[in-house]
C-alpha cells in the first residue's frame, strides 16, 4: 500500500480554509457525493484510499463526513470464572488511566466536534461492537458518525437519532465475544477497495455515502473541499441545461464528456 501524503500536491498548491469542522461536515454535505470526492483526490494524486465495499451504511441516504478518531480493538479470551482475572484487569486499566472505553470517550470529548470513531475490530466479527448507548454518549460529546470494521447493534435506536450516520460490515445482537479496546487515536489500518488496507490517521477526514467511504488525507481536506464544492456548481448549471433540452452536439461541445 502506498503512502496517500507522499503524493499529495506541493504545499504552494493546497489551499486552507479557517473554518470549523461543523461548518466543514456541512459544507461536504452539501456539496459532496462519491464521485465528487474520489475525482478531487485523483486530481491531487490519491487513489488509494477507498475503503472496502464491505462497508455498509444502516440506511441508504446517509452521509458520513467528518475527523477520524482511530480505535484499535483486539479479540481477547472470556475471562469469565478465572480467579483474580478480573481484578487483574482493572489495575491494569487504572494504570492505563481507566477503563478503555472511558479513555475512548474522554478523547471524543476532547476532540473538536465532529469526530468519527473509526473502529479497527482486528477482524473479528463474532460480537456487535458498538451499540445505540454508546453512540448517544460519543454525539452528546461531538461524534457525528462512525465507521466500524465490525458488527453494531439496537440499530432500531440508532437510527433514531438525529445526526449518527453508521457505516459497518454488520449488525448482530449479541455483545459478548471476546474483546478489548487496546489504543485510541492512534494510527490504525482498515480494509481497503483499491489496496489491501487504508491506513487512517488521527485528523484524517472521512466522507461516505450510497457508492462507499473514503479516506481524504488531513493535508488535503480543505483543498478538496473546495474542489467538490466548484463540481458542484458546474454540475447544477450543466443540470439545467439538459433539462431544458440543450442539443447533444451543443453538450459535449460545451461540456465535453459527461
Amino acid at each position: 500500500m502506498g503512502d496517500p501524503q507522499s503524493k499529495s500536491a506541493s504545499s504552494e498548491e493546497v489551499r486552507r480554509l479557517d473554518i470549523s469542522d461543523l461548518e466543514r461536515i456541512e459544507r461536504f454535505r452539501r456539496a459532496g457525493y462519491g464521485g465528487s470526492v474520489s475525482d478531487a483526490l485523483h486530481g491531487l494524486g490519491v487513489d488509494d484510499t477507498v475503503f472496502s465495499q464491505r462497508f455498509k451504511a444502516l440506511r441508504q441516504g446517509m452521509q458520513l463526513a467528518g475527523r477520524a478518531l482511530p480505535i484499535k480493538l483486539h479479540s481477547q479470551v472470556d475471562l469469565h470464572g478465572v480467579p483474580g482475572a478480573r481484578e487483574e484487569m482493572e489495575r491494569k486499566w487504572q494504570a492505563e488511566g481507566g477503563h478503555p472505553q472511558k479513555r475512548m470517550m474522554r478523547a471524543v470529548a476532547e476532540a473538536q466536534d465532529g469526530v468519527i470513531l473509526c473502529f479497527d475490530c482486528g477482524g473479528d466479527v463474532q460480537p456487535a461492537h458498538f451499540g445505540e448507548m454508546s453512540c448517544q454518549l460519543a454525539y452528546a460529546h461531538g461524534c457525528r458518525g462512525m465507521l466500524l470494521a465490525g458488527n453494531c447493534r439496537d440499530t432500531q435506536y440508532v437510527l433514531k437519532m438525529p445526526d449518527f450516520p453508521m457505516f459497518s460490515f454488520g449488525t448482530t445482537p449479541n455483545a459478548f465475544g471476546g474483546w478489548t479496546i487496546i489504543e485510541v487515536d492512534k494510527p490504525i489500518h482498515l480494509p481497503g477497495h483499491l489496496t489491501y488496507y487504508v491506513r487512517v490517521m488521527p485528523g484524517d477526514f472521512i466522507f461516505g455515502d450510497n457508492d462507499g467511504v473514503q479516506l481524504i488525507p488531513k493535508d488535503l481536506v480543505d483543498e478538496v473541499l473546495l474542489r467538490i464544492e466548484a463540481t458542484f456548481e458546474k454540475e447544477n448549471e450543466q443540470r439545467e441545461a439538459l433539462a431544458d433540452g440543450m442539443p447533444i452536439d451543443e453538450v459535449y461541445r460545451k461540456y465535453g464528456v459527461l
